[in-house]
């Protein structure tokens, strides 16, 4: 029997329907999968006159109204966010853990406007090429004045090439310019006073930057600029505290997954299935949620030394998911092992980042058929090869693009 058979066999099982595979002749198979892909086809991505212009596929109406349904996403199933916040206090209880930037002797203003302008671009300034954008600040300060920056594509320029912002430049250039002028509007052309201006309240901050994409701040962005003006020293935060998330991302999402903060009824989807990316907008929301529930849990033990922020977390999260729990690098030793020699060689105190014997701190609670579990992947919505993009009618063909 052809796999596509067993494939309709699985299909009939799930139906509660019996399939006679037998009683095809030699060549009908050709036929009946033929008649199938095309309904498939015609189901998944192909656009007829009865939808509404919006949807590019029936799927794409049905799955945007039911992915969450069919997902069925739960948090802290069986109070894994205490297990996670039980493991996180035995190791912040020895460490502090928090982001670690070589700020040199920059006043908290000048330290504002550098990350302002560089959290914008998303890049990860610490690693970048051994670059420090705090150095390039004392040879280049015009380049994070925003007086100067707001009507200055040289100096914009100037900045995207130390960072290695050689792509989307269309998109980057305006998101200085335009964040250059609402910094000189709105608050008197410094980074540093959103705080006070916003009373140190983080949802009304957050609100401020997101509320226009030319801004160049998505809510990850926000919350990564507002975690590091906490953990740099540079701001003290009034209200809304709890609202200040883990960033999230394919690290933070992948370990959420494997330690069941965050559950699925099935494995998540590929991305070629979650048409315009329903299924990584619900998971990138949940990630955050389940996180504050550790956040939250964490609270509740006695005497505990939990970070001021949920977002004080990611630091360590991010790098656990990225250097230790992955396939190719995954290392689960018994947590009776996790000794506090061991701790210190993970989260060295001078630098407090992963050397290369990386070890995962929630090996007891990443249950086995967890450890395979990956984060979704996102096709753009728009784009050269974005869904937008691919649309395709009755007469065939089309698709996404390379």
């Amino acid at each position: 029997m052809s796999n596509f058979l067993e494939f309709l066999e699985k299909l009939a099982t799930h139906c509660g329907v019996r399939f006679e595979v037998g009683k095809f002749k030699e060549g009908e198979e050709y036929e009946l999968a033929a008649s199938i892909l095309n309904e498939i086809n015609r189901f998944l991505y192909q656009k007829n006159a009865t939808l509404p212009s919006a949807y590019i596929s029936e799927f794409h109406k049905y799955w945007e109204e039911n992915h969450e349904k069919i997902l069925c996403p739960k948090i802290n199933l069986d109070g894994e966010c205490l297990e996670v916040a039980k493991v996180l206090e035995s190791i912040y209880r020895s460490n502090t853990i928090k982001v670690q930037l070589d700020t040199l002797d920059l006043t908290k203003e000048e330290i504002a406007n550098v990350r302002f302008f560089t959290a914008i671009q998303d890049f990860n300034i610490d690693v970048h090429a051994g670059s420090n954008p705090f150095e390039f600040y004392k040879k280049h300060p015009d380049c994070f004045k925003p007086e100067k920056v707001k009507d200055n594509d040289l100096l914009v320029d100037e900045l995207l090439n130390f960072l290695g912002a050689q792509s989307q430049r269309d998109k980057r250039k305006p998101w200085m310019l335009n964040s250059a002028r609402l910094l000189v509007e709105k608050y008197d052309s410094s980074a540093y006073k959103i705080n006070k201006v916003h009373d140190g309240d983080i949802a009304e901050i957050v609100n401020a930057l997101t509320a226009e994409e030319r801004y160049g701040f998505s809510i990850k962005k926000a919350h990564m600029f507002l975690r590091d003006m906490a953990d740099l020293g540079v701001w003290k935060y009034k209200r809304n505290i709890e609202k200040l998330d883990v960033m999230s991302d394919k690290n933070t999402m992948r370990v959420a997954l494997r330690t069941g903060i965050l559950q699925f009824r099935i494995p998540l989807l590929a991305s070629f299935l979650d048409v315009f990316c329903y299924q990584y907008s619900l998971t990138d929301r949940l990630n955050r949620e389940a996180w504050r529930k550790v956040w939250e849990e964490w609270g509740k033990i006695s005497l505990n030394h939990r970070p001021p922020t949920p977002a004080s977390m990611d630091y360590l999260i991010f790098r656990l998911g990225k250097l230790a729990c992955r396939r190719t690098k995954r290392i689960c030793p018994p947590e009776k092992e996790l000794t506090k020699k061991k701790l210190e060689s993970l989260i060295p105190q001078d630098r407090l980042i992963f050397r290369e014997d990386r070890y995962c701190f929630f090996t007891e609670i990443c249950k086995p058929h967890r450890k395979i579990l990956n984060a979704p992947n996102s096709i753009s919505i728009e784009g050269k090869t974005g869904w937008k993009s691919g649309k395709a009618n009755e007469g065939g063909g089309g698709g996404i693009s390379s």
